[in-house]
């Protein structure tokens, strides 16, 4: 899934600058039906959308900072 959300992202610059908006911001994919994508009825979910989009987050900002040479 974080593979096929990596590549989504980087093929639409809005979808990157988006990303990289949130800054360091905890992503919270707020579902209260999916404990395992999203947060949970009680928010005891695992939000692993979320934690995907934060390291996807943080894969784009090091190919971004890679490419304008820092």
């Amino acid at each position: 899934m974080e593979e096929a959300l990596y590549h989504k992202i980087i093929q639409n610059q809005d979808l990157v600058d988006l990303l990289l908006s949130t800054g360091v911001t905890e992503i919270i994919f707020d579902d209260k039906d999916d404990p395992f994508w999203g947060s949970g009825q009680y928010d005891e979910g695992t939000n692993e959308l979320g934690k995907a989009l934060m390291r996807i987050r943080e894969k784009v900002r090091a190919k971004e900072l890679h490419e304008r040479g820092y």
